[in-house]
């Protein structure tokens, strides 16, 4: 078989029925998130439990069926689900994946040995390789090459293949990646590849690079359809499961058939068999719902400019929104390989509630990366963790209380995170336990001040000129400080943070993304010559969706090209809008400015070349209505809840800080208009959002809270 076989399902609609509901379940390290929407009442309902790391199913079915209980309906009332996870990117960082092989041309079978000889750090001769996806005795080759035109210049040899078919048939090859030299020019003889191959080893995965990424650069072509042959197995066994236990009577009981959406990389959504066909689009995936959800309720707040800092159990995810559209890059990398396919611009950190403190070599506290993770998770967890980490040194502050319930249900111990902070970092430093909690967070909060500038500062942005968007199970908490370390004047904290990523699902559009190399100088690349080609690849994206089952009015079409000055080996995406002769002869214009935009500098007397045409075919979906809250006054004391200390840091580790008997507030009981002055606690099931003196928030209508930051 192939991956090239993606049978589809009717595309979501919302029907005026009982069988309405709209479901969404974020699978992470620590919690897997859920949302249960009506899209007639507009009622959305969240759950938190915690991951369930042997069948992360099994939490999905439990977070999911919670949220709907507390609308009192169940699966069978469900018309959509949305599904978010890691298991694709965990499977490729641990090697987790089918046992696989490559082929590619005579003469090229250190492809993916040799990558692009570029060193991670220039002057270290010591340095040591990420081990390969598949180790060199699994690459073969086989004669036959296509000229750069994608002429045949030798015949495939199918004897050839035949032979390598049988070998692998031996040595129990489980999926099988095949990269030939320009065959994003004509995929003749990848297609005929596939034929023979698939023949030869019934069961066996094969994956040509034409149906994965039609694209030039050999080494960047073969990575990711590797990656995505290495992941087809365990992805199709994953899904299909999940789909079995989502439809089972004993699971959620969704109806047979029900649409089934999977998260995917650049921030939209596909169906669940495109992402068994095609899980490398999964790859990375994670944390892109956030994203979505952070734009679309930052846009509805009047906020275009913003700054996302989705904080969970093990990682802090960071990106850069301009305009209200989120960055999207082909230049990512997981474990040193490239992923060139689109990607929700994010900058990772290992800085998360899970993060575990630590003395270095030198004596200096670190946080992260390593983490506690879901199990055994931080010590206050009750679960056996022994290592001190950001959430047990939130507990010691007062930042979390010992009545906080985490997910709605699971209680902390505060002696445990005491003992472990104490035995772990105040001894060995020689300090008291509140400084070193403290030192804590400090530490943390200048790795995610960092993480901030990289997609900032470093890239010509003054993190001034925008809102700090802090969600996640951790964000609220950590908002302020980080906020002000930046000079960032403003916080919006979404409605639910804590389950924003799931919430994301239900906001994202349905995603294809189609392209062609085509290598030719701009002044000699006709409107008449790209003419035909976009048509051809708009004709596909419109016939993919219509193959999702998207009607004709919810399907827009986006096309581009990417660009470069003759000489780079990098280009820019340049939208080609509208598809007319003038759009194509404002393309140059366009290409100088987005370049001075991005690197501060264009060359209008250079010649411009076109590199690839590529579109992006959308099924747009009716995303959620935000709630409008009842309007109250300033006065916030109806949603008081009582007090406890608090204690805020003031300066590095050792220096400063005071504690303050701060007022903690229901979130779910404020109403518009109401504000809250800092010290102060606002607690809701998902997140924990903490003000510093100084720190003020007013109430949204949607139910986010405008923040304005103490300098």
């Amino acid at each position: 078989m192939t991956s090239r076989i993606t049978p589809s399902i009717p595309y979501p609609e919302l029907p005026s029925t009982m069988r309405q509901m709209r479901v969404a379940s974020d699978v992470g390290g620590t919690f897997t998130d859920s949302v249960a929407y009506d899209p007639e009442t507009g009622r959305l309902t969240v759950s938190k439990v915690s991951t369930t790391p042997e069948n992360r199913a099994e939490g999905t079915v439990a977070g999911l069926r919670r949220a709907l209980q507390m609308q009192a309906r169940s699966g069978a009332d469900v018309a959509y689900v949305g599904h978010g996870m890691t298991t694709a990117t965990n499977a490729v960082i641990q090697r987790r994946g089918a046992r696989t092989a490559f082929i590619t041309n005579e003469g090229f079978r250190d492809i993916l040995l040799i990558g692009r000889q570029n060193r991670p750090s220039l002057y270290d001769l010591s340095v040591v390789r990420q081990e390969q996806i598949v180790p060199r005795e699994r690459c073969f080759t086989v004669r036959g090459r296509l000229d750069a035109a994608g002429c045949e210049i030798a015949p495939l040899d199918e004897a050839g293949l035949r032979e390598i078919a049988a070998h692998l048939r031996a040595d129990g090859v489980q999926a099988v990646a095949v990269t030939f030299l320009h065959a994003y020019a004509n995929p003749q003889h990848e297609r005929r590849a596939a034929e023979v191959l698939g023949a030869e080893l019934p069961g066996v995965i094969v994956c040509i690079s034409t149906d994965v990424l039609r694209e030039f650069r050999e080494f960047e072509r073969a990575s990711v359809t590797v990656l995505n042959a290495f992941l087809v197995p365990l992805m199709d066994r994953y899904l299909a499961s999940l789909v079995a236990m989502l439809e089972a009577p004993d699971g959620l009981g969704l109806p047979a058939g029900t649409p089934v959406m999977v998260m995917e990389a650049a921030g939209g959504v596909m169906t669940v068999m495109s992402a068994r066909a095609k899980p490398v689009h999964t790859v990375l995936s994670g944390p892109a719902g956030g994203v979505v959800a952070a734009s679309h309720v930052a846009a509805a707040c009047g906020v275009a400019d913003l700054i996302t800092m989705d904080i969970g159990g093990t990682s802090t995810d960071i990106s850069l929104i301009r305009d209200g559209r989120p960055a999207v890059t082909r230049e990512a990398r997981l474990e040193a390989m490239p992923i060139r396919l689109p990607v929700v611009d994010i900058n990772a950190i290992g800085a998360g509630g899970g993060s575990i403190a630590w003395i270095d070599d030198g004596g200096a506290l670190r946080v992260g990366p390593q983490s506690a993770e879901a199990v055994p998770g931080p010590a206050c967890y009750r679960r056996g963790g022994t290592e001190p980490t950001v959430s047990d040194a939130n507990l010691v502050l007062g930042r979390l209380g010992t009545d906080t319930r985490l997910g709605g249900d699971m209680t902390l111990d505060l002696e445990a995170a005491r003992r472990v902070i104490r035995q772990r970092v105040a001894e060995p430093l020689g300090i008291g336990l509140i400084e070193a909690a403290a030192g804590i967070l400090r530490v943390a909060h200048a790795n995610i001040v960092r993480g901030i500038r990289v997609v900032s500062v470093e890239r010509g942005h003054d993190p001034r000129d925008f809102a700090l968007v802090p969600f996640g199970g951790a964000g609220p908490m950590h908002g302020s400080p980080v906020a002000r370390d930046l000079g960032m004047p403003r916080l919006v904290v979404p409605p639910n943070p804590g389950i924003l990523c799931a919430y994301g699902l239900l906001v994202s559009d349905l995603r294809h993304d189609l392209l062609e190399t085509h290598v030719r100088g701009l002044q000699d690349f006709s409107f008449a010559t790209a003419q035909p080609i976009l048509q051809r690849l708009e004709t596909s994206a419109s016939a993919l969706l219509a193959h999702d089952g998207v009607p004709p009015e919810r399907r827009v079409i986006e096309l581009r090209a990417d660009l470069r000055y003759v000489g780079q080996s990098f280009e820019l995406a340049v939208p080609v809008a509208p598809a007319t002769a003038q759009g194509w002869a404002d393309l140059a214009a366009r290409f100088h400015e987005l370049h001075r935009q991005r690197f501060g500098h264009a060359d209008e007397r250079a010649a411009v070349e076109v590199v690839t045409l590529a579109v992006t075919g959308w099924g747009r979906v009716d995303p959620p209505r935000l709630a409008q809250l009842e309007a109250g006054g300033p006065d916030a004391q109806a949603a008081r809840l009582g007090t406890r200390p608090v204690y805020f840091e003031a300066g590095a580790v050792g220096t400063g800080g005071a504690w303050h008997e701060a007022p903690v507030y229901e979130r779910a009981r404020l109403r518009a208009g109401n504000v809250v002055t800092g010290p102060a606690v606002i607690d809701e099931v998902s997140a924990t959002t903490v003000l510093y003196p100084g720190d003020a928030a007013r109430v949204h209508a949607t139910g986010a809270l405008f923040v304005e930051v103490m300098a």
